[in-house]
């Protein structure tokens, strides 16, 4: 197979993915787009390097997380993305219904910031992304144990989070009408 018919089947038949994990931490779309084209150059010109790839999905994803957080670090403040849900197109809802569900959003947003980046890479791999623990420990080159472990911290940190948040009201969680 050619190098380009290589690329195409193995590497940019994942780009959607590979924007999706880099939308998730840039809150960018367009940021993303540009991490996402970068990724993909950055595997080409490293074509000579694909013999030995174990496993290509895990190294495009690691490619794509070390530019965000290249990105993020220059940036130092990370952009908060506004309209995550697009609850707008939610049918069958009233709009403070809609307008809960995009607060609630934002704010598991902020808490999220609060996580270690690898807890979040890890949480985003697995809970948005679908990632078995496996995969995931490949692409971040840790251990399952660690990616369990660190998904577990993950998990009950955010929980916490909210339920402190909404049931304490340290947030204004609803728009008043």
């Amino acid at each position: 197979m050619s190098e380009e018919n290589y690329f195409k089947n193995i590497y940019l038949s994942q780009k959607n993915k590979l924007f999706r994990f880099g939308f998730f931490f840039l809150k960018d779309e367009e940021e993303a787009k540009d991490a996402t084209q970068e990724a993909l150059i950055k595997i080409w010109d490293k074509r000579g390097d694909w013999d030995s790839v174990e496993n290509p999905e895990a190294w495009g994803m690691q490619i794509v997380k070390n530019i965000c957080l290249d990105r993020l670090r220059k940036k130092k403040t990370v952009q908060k993305h506004q309209d995550s849900l697009k609850l707008e197109k939610t049918f069958g809802q009233d709009p403070s219904t809609i307008s809960l569900w995009q607060d609630q959003w934002k704010i598991m947003q902020e808490v999220m910031e609060q996580l270690s980046e690898k807890q979040k890479t890890v949480f985003i791999l697995r809970e948005v992304e679908g990632n078995s623990y496996q995969e995931i420990a490949e692409t971040l080159e840790i251990s399952e144990a660690q990616v369990k472990s660190d998904l577990f911290r993950s998990r009950k940190f955010l929980k916490e989070s909210m339920q402190k948040i909404n049931d304490h009201g340290i947030r204004k969680t609803r728009t008043m009408a």
